[in-house]
């Protein structure tokens, strides 16, 4: 991997419109401009969780890239998996339910694939990230009234780990920022190869227990 030598990013594209992943970037310290992705792959079972993660990722990074000559563009996407297969966003609020039905009492993981491509080069580097969870057990009537809120209609599994007072998720284990939708630790890894060494906010505090986020703030933060 090589030495992080350059503090100088270009100008950051996001490819996305998740709030989620403005908010992560934002309070690492990134300034950035967004431009969100119409490409879109969807899932067929041809290809393993993981690889449509970041096949997909790398997609809506091209998709950007075909019309930007200068600046890093970031894509992410995110897919939860139980043992039946990839359950991305809900195409309706029946799906949504039936989708919480499906995950409610049990474990199943979180891929997240990113795509980051410096335009002025050419360079690509992509990467994934996946952690495990359990979610509590809840009740139909408790579900519904989730979905009745329009929350879980944008997000991977119609449900979002964030989300206060639904709570559905009961343990995790690997990256918090993984299931929000843009792990932290991937994110600058990916950087890192590409050989910049990103300033991340001096009082930015990565959610949850990832060793990586945090070993990465520190690291980064006290060497470059």
């Amino acid at each position: 991997m090589p030495d992080c030598q350059n503090t100088n990013l270009p100008e950051i594209i996001l490819a996305s419109a998740s709030p989620r992943r403005q908010q992560i970037l934002r309070e690492m310290g990134f300034t950035f401009s967004v431009c969100p992705s119409q490409a879109e792959l969807h899932p067929d079972g041809s290809v393993a969780p993981a690889k449509f993660a970041a096949l997909n990722a790398e997609t809506k990074a091209r998709d950007i890239a075909r019309n930007t000559k200068q600046g890093l563009i970031i894509a992410a996407d995110t897919v939860v998996v139980d043992t039946l297969g990839i359950l991305g966003k809900p195409a309706s609020p029946e799906e949504a339910l039936n989708y919480l039905l499906r995950l409610g009492g049990k474990s199943h993981t979180v891929i997240s694939g990113i795509c980051l491509i410096n335009t002025q080069n050419g360079q690509v580097r992509s990467g994934t990230c996946q952690s495990s969870l359990h979610m509590r057990p809840f009740t139909p009537a408790e579900a519904q009234r989730y979905v009745e809120s329009g929350l879980p209609m944008d997000k991977a599994g119609a449900y979002g780990i964030q989300d206060r007072e639904f709570e559905p998720v009961e343990k995790i284990e690997g990256c918090y920022l993984n299931v929000v939708g843009l792990p932290a630790c991937t994110l600058v890894r990916l950087m890192k190869e590409m050989g910049f060494c990103p300033e991340l906010h001096d009082n930015w505090q990565p959610e949850g227990d990832c060793t990586l986020c945090r070993i990465y703030r520190t690291g980064i933060n006290q060497t470059c």
